[in-house]
């Protein structure tokens, strides 16, 4: 529901410009900057909190090669590797993110920490999703969630 909304706004924006620009002569300068701020939040929102995992890319030619005990030993290194990058860039990233707050965008003059906190969130919900995946794959019932 948040993405779809997200999109109606960047629609909505997007449609506004080309009604201004071309019909009526006159650009809007703030379309392209909702435009933007939009994207942002639906590709850090969609990416890890809508999509599932095995909604994902993924180049996993080798690693069905392998016979199902191996298989796992992967998956459990990958998704462990994964949050423990993600958990050790945290810190850092909303240390950033916080100090973003200080600037502001040139037309809305929305505080910057506003606009990336989807960052923030996004690479929360990663850990966690991490966290969840691998007490599922070292759980007893770890096949029916390869």
């Amino acid at each position: 529901m948040a993405a779809a909304a997200m999109f109606i706004v960047m629609f909505a924006s997007f449609m506004a410009q080309i009604l201004s620009r071309y019909v009526f002569n006159a650009p809007l300068s703030w379309t392209l900057e909702i435009c933007s701020i939009a994207y942002i939040w639906v590709i850090f929102w969609s990416c890890d909190i809508l999509v599932s995992e095995r909604q994902h890319i993924i180049f996993d030619v080798l690693y069905q090669k392998f016979p199902p005990a191996p298989r796992r030993a992967v998956a459990i290194a990958n998704t462990a590797a994964v949050g423990f990058i993600f958990l050790a860039a945290l810190p850092g990233t909303l240390d950033y993110i916080a100090f973003l707050g200080r600037r502001h965008t040139m037309v809305l003059h929305l505080p910057f920490d506003i606009v990336y906190s989807c960052f923030g969130i996004f690479m929360i919900a990663a850990i966690v999703g991490a966290a969840i995946r691998l007490r599922r794959l070292l759980s007893s019932s770890w096949k029916t969630h390869l």
